[in-house]
């Protein structure tokens, strides 16, 4: 008798994706290896027992709040450093185990222990990272990373060449993957749509987005600058595609294998312009490994299939049917669950937006309940890249002085800061200290509410202290050996120049004066 297959369930094509499965998996391995070396050359600048928010200070915190109450503080933030601490020794020993984990991924070697083992530590690093780790593509990596264990061969060895079949279990996992970045791509396209108002109409009906974007984006690019200077029609024109691809496109997934395809190329098409001019870390990344389980194998050239050597897979590897059962009895409920949540993410957002497709909440409360008591693990998310755009691109820029009088300022890594510095890439790497000023700028002035404010108040603090272990982020420090006796923040508006004005004064950017971000504050005295 025939075991049953995922598509005899629900009509889908699962049985030919051991192309798609295999490179997703080698090419997560390797996000997982840039995000997590990323975070781990400046983790203990930012977290780090003597960092900017310190995670052990936090814990404790946390646990002494969480005491009071009798909750169990790991399901309130779970993560591994409740047990091994979250000293300078711990989160090294974290990312290093990460990296070595990645690298197993990469290699095809125990790919699903190491797999879950890469969640549970980015999900560690992520809840213990504060501000600098609240970006949508750390989330999504997380909710990734979880359905990649599902997907993945928990063999010991998972072979490149010449890969094995997808099981029942990974076939489920497959159309779960499909949904996953389906709704990762409408949802980037919808919000732009449903949270246009007439305090932010830049995307509808204006269509003035792209006029906007290449200059205030965080981290722009020396492509972005040139960008820039197309004819607004171009700019305006140019959104089209873009909605094309994230309205309609994320359709086609279920239009059988040609309609995924179609849809893979124009995800990552888009992914890729994206890339050519700007620094979006990880995320264009991600987001083209995650087309790859769309692709059938009959839909890869023939020169992959005799590269990667694919066969026929032996009868050997056909699990039976008592096997298939224990499969779908473990994961079922994890299923289930996953379905759910992301229905309650699904129906939320229509609801929720300034110009609701629901009218009224549908969601009833035990769904509500169940999201809030999963949340923190990340399980399932929203996302809504760009749902708004900026106008205009405030910078904060540091000051200090020793007389009260004469200011320097302090050039920090990656920043905008100089007129006539060239923007350059970065990504996959994030300078989250240069991400988290871009946030801190739109703010337009220090406000002891914010959710900044913690670091910024550090921040300043190290520089009147003249404390070394902020080097690292500083691309130029005008105080070398002695540090100021004052700081302030003041607040600029940068534009990029024309093609005329660049010629004239080789600047990249012109900036006007925008008020005072932080008043001049010094130590107090002794």
């Amino acid at each position: 008798m025939k075991t049953p297959t995922i598509q005899t369930l629900l009509g889908f094509d699962t049985d030919q994706h051991r192309i798609g499965r295999s490179l997703f998996i080698r090419g997560l391995g390797l996000i997982y290896l840039v995000a997590i070396i990323s975070w781990w050359i400046q983790v203990i600048i930012l977290v780090g027992e003597s960092g900017l928010i310190p995670a052990e200070k936090f814990l404790e915190l946390v646990d002494s709040r969480l005491s009071q109450t009798g909750q169990s503080p790991f399901f309130a933030i779970p993560n591994i450093f409740w047990w091994i601490g979250a000293s300078d020794l711990a989160l090294h020993f974290a990312c290093g185990l990460g990296v070595a984990l990645a690298v197993s991924v990469i290699l095809g070697r125990l790919t699903g222990p190491a797999l879950a083992g890469l969640w549970i530590i980015y999900l560690s690093l992520l809840n213990t990272g504060g501000v600098f780790m609240s970006f949508q593509w750390d989330i999504l990596l997380l909710e990734v990373g979880f359905m990649a264990c599902f997907l993945a061969d928990w063999r010991c060895h998972s072979p490149f060449r010449n890969p094995r079949p997808l099981n029942l279990v990974n076939r489920i996992a497959l159309v779960w993957a499909w949904i996953l970045v389906g709704k990762l791509i409408f949802f980037s396209g919808w919000v732009k749509l449903a949270w246009a108002t007439p305090d932010y109409p830049e995307w509808w009906p204006e269509h003035s987005a792209m006029t906007y974007h290449y200059m205030t984006q965080p981290i722009p690019t020396w492509t972005a600058w040139w960008a820039h200077q197309l004819p607004e029609g171009i700019q305006k024109a140019s959104i089209w595609p873009m909605y094309f691809v994230e309205l309609v496109l994320p359709f086609f997934i279920i239009l059988g294998r040609f309609g995924r395809l179609m849809a893979a190329i124009g995800f990552a098409g888009l992914m890729l312009l994206i890339l050519a001019t700007g620094n979006y870390t990880y995320f264009n990344w991600l987001t083209i490994v995650l087309c790859l389980p769309l692709v059938h194998d009959r839909c890869w050239p023939n020169r992959h299939h005799q590269w990667l050597k694919l066969g026929k897979p032996e009868k050997k590897d056909r699990p039976s049917r008592r096997r298939v059962i224990i499969q779908l009895s473990c994961t079922a409920p994890v299923f289930l669950l996953m379905l759910l949540l992301n229905l309650q993410i699904i129906m939320g957002d229509l609801h929720r937006a300034p110009l609701p497709t629901l009218k009224k909440d549908l969601t009833p409360a035990w769904l509500d309940q169940l999201r809030a008591s999963t949340s923190a693990f990340h399980l399932a998310s929203g996302y809504g890249l760009f749902r708004t755009m900026t106008t205009d691109r405030p910078e904060i820029i540091f000051e200090g002085s020793r007389n009260g009088l004469t200011w320097q300022a302090y050039d920090f890594g990656w920043k905008v800061d100089e007129l006539n510095a060239r923007p350059k890439f970065v990504a996959p790497h994030q300078p989250r200290i240069a991400w988290q000023l871009w946030f801190a700028a739109l703010e337009r002035q220090f406000s002891p509410q914010s959710r900044n404010a913690g670091w910024v108040k550090a921040l300043v603090l190290k520089l009147l202290n003249g404390d070394d272990s902020i080097a690292p982020l500083l691309r130029h420090n005008p105080f070398p050996d002695h540090p100021p006796k004052y700081i302030r923040a003041r607040l600029f508006l940068y534009e990029f120049t024309t093609i005329a004005e660049r010629k004239q004064t080789g600047d990249w950017w012109k900036r006007r004066a925008s008020g005072m971000y932080i008043a001049p504050v010094s130590l107090p005295p002794s």
